[in-house]
């Protein structure tokens, strides 16, 4: 059992003063079903924003994966090749860790996909001027086949 966290002010300003604190409280009090005590408000903020903070971190690292595809893929620079595939190796796990802890991430892929996509080309357009980019994604639209699958092979 979790020894009771003393807290001189309410649920709500130990919140905007000690966020440590305030969770150790929330905490103690949820093991102690004493829900009474519960700084509902925040909590509810915080869950919220766990749930955000997921979806982002996703549609990052999947952004940051097609944009390395991308690279891979279109922009003809061989000394380059061996970094950007190093970068999509890495990438990959985070993604699959990411899934292993909420598989219902999965479920926005597809519009991930298109919108990541048309993110790359605003960035990589003007980096590599030169490049031939498609206006839509080419490939599969399999998230299965974008975790495993090397596009410029």
């Amino acid at each position: 059992m979790t020894t009771p966290i003393q807290t001189i002010s309410p649920p709500q300003l130990l919140y905007d003063c000690d966020f440590l604190q305030w969770t150790e409280a929330m905490i103690f009090h949820l093991q102690n079903r004493d829900f009474n005590q519960l700084d509902i408000a925040n909590l509810i903020e915080e869950i919220d924003g766990l749930g955000k903070s997921q979806k982002n971190a996703f549609k990052g690292q999947i952004r940051a994966l097609i944009e390395h595809i991308m690279k891979r893929r279109y922009v003809d620079m061989p000394l380059e090749y061996r970094g950007w595939e190093r970068t999509i190796r890495n990438i990959r796990p985070e993604i699959e860790d990411l899934l292993e802890t909420s598989p219902s991430l999965a479920n926005d892929y597809e519009q991930i996909l298109d919108r990541a996509y048309e993110q790359c080309l605003k960035k990589l357009r003007p980096e590599y001027p030169s490049a031939d980019f498609p206006d839509t994604w080419q490939f599969t639209r399999s998230l299965d086949t974008l975790l495993n699958f090397d596009f410029w092979e």
